[in-house]
């Protein structure tokens, strides 16, 4: 044997025996860690992030146990992200040095908003693409991304191996789980690869609820023979307010709801002695959106989603919904009422940069004006404190905000019944959210950049793994997701029981400031955790079961 082999085989020996004792003095108990793919249990032998096994040796004179360390995120990946609106946001924050220590990573989250097309246009242009983005309103889709080369496509086993909670609720949804982002074969089929990664929203939720003018109501000689329930109020901006919007399972036959509308406009329901008021607004026949489907859900027909298909009653036949006898009926019913002056479309003219376009500035900026008696709201807003440049446009607090009307009361009810009646089931109103619980399109997909290795990949769908699998009060989870009690948020009552009241993000003292999108949160039903008006809306939403009216 040479002595270049001898100087080797002793060098190798000498290793072994160093990292033995490495590994023998760093040796502590720690409690349970489950991480995808990877599960510590008490019994066995850990450091920080690293897991370790017990392998067994057998000689002839005993059995002995050798330690065989396995760190699953010993390789360092640097990730970039968009995932906010908040173009401010510096490194550093709250939640970001949480995530980089436990997985070993490098967050830096790109200074481009999610509701900048402008900006999102420009980088795309670029050819510029961080790892992991939404980026909302994109030109482009996932798969216009894919073609231009930005994104690469994830397969399914991916999920299988990182991300198990995600794979179970594609499980759990199929068929219609598969067909969002999935890149079909040549005969149409479902293949294993996907464009992005598919949002996963609560398919019982309302995008818009109907809420009215309650005081205008009473003006106007209506009562509601029903229990209402009135919503608290206690942060600092809204609570003022309290108990001045009212929550009812009452719905108004569609015949009074017609003479409402007229009353609004024909029996100056604020009392001013003027003729300043109207019903509400409705769009062009051409404008198809969530916000007209309680409009057209009326007589039965989805404005929001082309795809549905109907039973004509008249025919039998099954038709799309331009050919169908309800939309017949709606267009009918709602040149009508436009002709009377009960509800009326948009000034012409209005021209803003609102990324949803125009028309929704301008229907914020109408209703604002405390002179419209009904309205289809977005529900994630009413009473919200926070989020001003959104909530403060948003009715009821839109009225007492800006319209100078602090006295206004609102109510909020399940659906706009049809002249079909409201039993046994022709409680139209709006569809859900979603008829099933995954989502696709430029605002219901994560992108995952070109450059993006199967490892760094793995890394991100790991820890998105833990935070959706880990309970709601977990005391690291709930830390990224919501913050410290007592510095960016309080309860109105019982902790994790109550309605969360978020401090205004001015307040925040600058080392505890949060990015706040490094979680992709998947779940089907609602979220446990809601603001103080939605906790309080989200107990009778949810168990009365409005989603099926």
């Amino acid at each position: 044997m040479s002595k270049n082999i001898i100087r080797l085989v002793s060098m190798l020996v000498l290793i072994g025996v160093i990292f033995s004792m490495i590994a023998c003095s760093s040796s502590t108990e720690q409690p349970n860690v489950t991480t995808a793919g990877v599960t510590t249990s008490a019994a066995t032998t850990t450091t920080k992030a690293v897991t370790t096994q017990a392998q067994t040796t057998t000689t002839a004179a005993a059995t002995t146990t050798k330690a065989v360390e396995v760190n699953p995120f010993a390789e360092f990946f640097e990730i970039t992200w968009i995932a906010s609106r908040d173009t401010t946001y510096e490194e550093g924050g709250f939640d970001e040095k949480m995530l980089e220590e436990k997985y070993n990573i490098d967050l830096q989250p790109w200074a481009v908003s999610t509701y900048d097309p402008q900006g999102i246009a420009m980088m795309l242009a670029a050819g510029d693409m961080p790892d992991i983005s939404h980026l909302d309103h994109s030109p482009w889709n996932a798969v216009q991304m894919y073609e231009q080369g930005l994104t690469r496509l994830i397969n399914i086993e991916m999920y299988k191996k990182y991300f198990p909670y995600y794979y179970e609720l594609i499980l759990q949804n199929e068929p219609t789980s598969m067909m969002h982002n999935n890149v079909r074969n040549e005969d149409g089929s479902f293949s294993d690869n996907f464009y992005g990664i598919s949002y996963v929203v609560d398919n019982k939720w309302y995008y818009n609820a109907p809420l009215a003018r309650l005081d205008w109501l009473e003006n106007i000689g209506y009562e509601i023979d029903a229990k209402m329930t009135p919503i608290t109020l206690t942060d600092e901006k809204l609570g003022k307010y309290s108990g001045q919007v009212f929550i009812t399972n009452y719905i108004f036959p569609h015949e009074d709801f017609n003479d409402i509308l007229r009353a609004f406009t024909e029996d100056d329901p604020d009392g001013n002695g003027e003729d300043d008021t109207y019903g509400g607004v409705i769009f062009n026949h051409n404008f198809r959106s969530a916000w007209c489907d309680l409009w057209w859900g009326q007589f039965g027909v989805n404005s929001s989603d082309g795809n549905f298909m109907y039973e004509d009653k008249a025919t039998g036949d099954i038709v799309p919904w331009y050919a169908f006898s309800g939309y017949r009926d709606y267009m009918a019913w709602a040149v009508d009422m436009r002709d009377k002056g009960y509800i009326r479309t948009l000034p012409e003219g209005y021209e803003s940069l609102a990324p949803q376009g125009s028309w929704y500035d301008n229907l914020l900026a109408n209703w604002m004006t405390g002179k419209i008696g009904y309205f289809f709201c977005d529900r994630q807003y009413i009473c919200r404190p926070d989020f001003p440049e959104y909530s403060d446009r948003q009715p009821p607090q839109s009225i007492w905000l800006n319209a100078g009307d602090e006295d206004a009361t609102f109510v909020t009810f399940p659906v706009l019944a049809g002249p079909q009646g409201v039993e046994p089931n022709h409680k139209w109103g709006q569809r859900r959210y979603g008829l099933d619980a995954f989502g696709s399109g430029t605002f219901r997909t994560w992108n995952i950049g070109a450059d993006v290795s199967d490892a760094k990949l793995a890394r991100v769908l790991t820890m998105w793994n833990d935070g959706n699998s880990a309970a709601l009060n977990d005391e690291f989870w709930s830390k990224v997701k919501f913050g410290i009690e007592g510095v960016h948020y309080k309860w109105t009552g019982d902790a994790w029981d109550s309605g969360m009241i978020t401090t205004d993000a001015t307040k925040i003292p600058p080392h505890y400031k949060k990015y706040g999108g490094f979680l992709g949160i998947f779940r089907s039903g609602p979220s446990g955790i809601a603001n103080e008006p939605q906790s309080q809306y989200n107990k009778i939403f949810y168990g009365e079961e409005w989603y099926k009216d």
